[in-house]
């Protein structure tokens, strides 16, 4: 059981757990996780014990950082095969490859992935609701991804003090994440019919985040406060 420890990617989840994630996901992304009981999600997997999602996950944050982890993992070897490319072109300095990039990996999975358009709803939830103590149900190393590019892109932008760039991560990666859902939460899934609409609100916001990266700052004297930083997707 994953209990209230941080997840253990060496241990594969059981088809009972697997089955109570699959419906936990879909449930969060049209009904919201704050409107969700797990008790809900352990009726709608068909489950006939009402305790099966406490015994799997020992709570509903770990459930919900259960879910986040196994679809981050798979975007994160997604993000390092990409990053991996742009270093074997000569574009591991460009700060518009970087960004631009990075956004387009959750792009390409909510688009390829069927899981995908659930998976961008729930994490972008997650992220909105800062009280929720998920992320610390995370394996360090599911965000590795996320951790080279902030690292890439540091290196590449050495002229930002430590605010700045801190400001613009956050930026860069969960307003990413809220655009890409509401984009899903208006139309829904990519569609042939809407593919190219959605193509252009890719393109659009990675134009816009990337230039963001690389922007002079104005007054320095302005940079106080900063944005709260936390995970993303």
């Amino acid at each position: 059981m994953a209990g209230e420890s941080t997840l253990d990617a060496s241990e594969p989840l059981t088809d009972t757990a697997i089955q109570i994630l699959d419906v936990a996901e879909r449930l969060f992304a049209s009904n919201g996780i704050d409107k969700v009981s797990l008790r809900e999600i352990v009726r709608a997997s068909g489950q006939a014990n009402l305790s099966a999602a406490h015994y799997h996950f020992g709570s509903r944050e770990a459930l919900i950082g259960a879910l986040l982890a196994r679809r981050i993992r798979t975007i994160n070897v997604i993000r390092h095969r990409r990053m991996d490319e742009l270093e074997a072109a000569g574009l591991g300095g460009d700060v518009y490859a970087i960004a631009s990039t990075s956004v387009s990996v959750l792009g390409d999975v909510v688009k390829d992935m069927p899981w995908g358009p659930d998976y961008v709803r729930v994490v972008a939830q997650a992220l909105f609701s800062h009280n929720r103590d998920v992320w610390r149900h995370l394996d360090p190393a599911t965000m590795s991804g996320h951790t080279r590019v902030r690292d890439m892109l540091r290196r590449a932008l050495p002229g930002l003090s430590p605010r700045a760039f801190k400001d613009r991560i956050w930026m860069l990666n969960n307003h990413a994440t809220y655009g890409i859902a509401r984009w899903v939460q208006t139309h829904g899934p990519v569609t042939p019919a809407n593919s190219r609409r959605f193509a252009a609100m890719i393109r659009h916001t990675s134009d816009f985040l990337a230039a963001g990266m690389g922007a002079p700052v104005g007054n320095p004297g302005h940079e106080h406060g900063g944005l709260r930083a936390g995970p993303s997707a």
